[in-house]
């Protein structure tokens, strides 16, 4: 059956976490509705063209409707199993589950993430042989915005877990001087050309964001 899915891309896996607490927010990021959707429902939106399989990773627990519209969209949902570990524990569990070589990271709180940047960053990953390729911006590394292969990142985190880390930022600076594993950074100027309305990145964090987002999805229906 077609799935719609972009046979030029990489076998790509889809990893949406959503285990955290929105706190800021008042409210679970994932279940906003922005431009007459959920924004879980516009995330799955934009990687189904690019990815074979997409991945939702929640908290053990997690006491709003969550993991139920996750699996309502078709995706599979696995539990963190590193409690109170934040998003290295999603990644964690959501690689050890990835059956695709590579596969793409993005917090459940982006409603306008942009397939053609994913599909960019898959197909840099792919070609050249990184282990990493993030995302970055103003000059910051964006560790929940990357694509990770799994046979190398999915055994550095539990290791980095059981020590007590926490930081994927860390990990990644670490790979960027040492070369293991290897990280590449997708810039700017290189990510505007294929999210030229710079939103992939955005996020409804508090609700001034939620209703920026929501003047932005009325004004763009398409956006």
């Amino acid at each position: 059956m077609p799935t719609g899915r972009d046979v030029d891309a990489p076998r790509l896996t889809g990893i949406v976490l959503a285990g955290g607490v929105s706190t800021r927010l008042g409210e679970p990021k994932p279940l906003v509705v922005v431009g007459g959707r959920t924004v879980l429902a516009r995330i799955v939106a934009a990687l189904r063209p690019v990815c074979a399989e997409i991945i939702l990773a929640v908290s053990p627990g997690q006491s709003d409707a969550t993991p139920e519209t996750g699996l309502g969209l078709g995706m599979h949902v696995v539990l963190d199993r590193y409690p109170q570990a934040g998003p290295l524990a999603g990644l964690e569990v959501g690689l050890a589950a990835a059956a695709q070589s590579l596969a793409f990271l993005v917090a459940a709180d982006h409603p306008f993430l942009s397939g053609a940047l994913v599909r960019a960053m898959a197909m840099e990953a792919s070609g050249v042989g990184y282990d990493a390729v993030v995302l970055a911006a103003g000059g910051r590394l964006q560790p929940l915005h990357g694509v990770y292969a799994p046979d190398v990142w999915a055994p550095l985190l539990r290791r980095a877990l059981d020590r007590g880390e926490r930081s994927l930022y860390k990990m990644l600076r670490g790979g960027q001087k040492t070369g293991a594993p290897r990280v590449r950074v997708f810039d700017e100027p290189e990510a505007l050309r294929h999210d030229p309305d710079a939103r992939s990145l955005f996020d409804i964090d508090t609700p001034d964001r939620l209703a920026e987002a929501r003047r932005i999805a009325s004004r763009a229906p398409g956006a």
